[in-house]
């Protein structure tokens, strides 16, 4: 005897095997729980404005990355400086630490209602990003990228802006290198000037 559910929807009769629910169930409840990664222009402006001016930065290198000559677990220090541009629909920012530079754009993206992120160091490691609120604190990220050496990096994360932007923290434990979880992330800059 195969095993069969029986709905009934507007009077009529409806028999599902159990495998052909289940499918139909996973796939709502996925939809469900996937993330929404959409944001508002406001949000994007409220975004970058926290992230504007200039902060003192202390990082612990979670790898040997690329174009620096300090090593994992090694803490650098240096200055980041996010600049708007093009009368304030995309935000630069440089980030000079050590002995690597790095420089990236955020850009609100209409189509998709996203903020996106693409950015370079010296070392050749690119990465592209997603942003988006999770809260009045805190900026989800979706990391995709690879080392100017050729190895992929993947990562989710957050920034943890506080105090009007007098604080912000960039945090991951969920940084991969090459298939390799990284250890964690957790720098920290402090404004110094807006």
């Amino acid at each position: 005897m195969k095993n069969v559910i029986t709905l009934y929807l507007n009077n009529t009769r409806m028999k599902f095997s159990i495998p052909f629910f289940l499918i139909v169930l996973l796939i709502f409840a996925s939809s469900a729980t996937a993330q929404d990664m959409s944001s508002t222009k406001a949000e994007f402006k409220e975004f970058t404005q926290g992230m504007s001016g200039r902060f003192q930065s202390d990082i612990k290198l979670i790898h040997d990355w690329p174009g620096n000559d300090k090593k994992k677990g090694d803490r650098i220090s240096g200055i980041f400086v996010g600049k708007m541009i093009a009368d304030g629909e995309g935000l630069i920012c440089t980030n000079a630490a050590g002995t690597g530079i790095g420089t990236e754009i955020f850009l609100y993206n209409a189509a998709s209602r996203q903020i996106e992120c693409t950015g370079v160091d010296n070392g050749g490691t690119i990465w592209h990003l997603t942003v988006w609120k999770k809260s009045s604190t805190r900026w989800n990220w979706n990391l995709k990228g690879a080392l100017g050496t050729g190895e992929k990096i993947t990562g989710t994360g957050y920034w943890k802006i506080e105090g009007n932007g007098e604080k912000i923290a960039l945090i991951s434990d969920n940084f991969i290198i090459d298939g390799k979880k990284a250890d964690p992330l957790h720098d920290k800059f402090v404004r110094v000037n807006k």
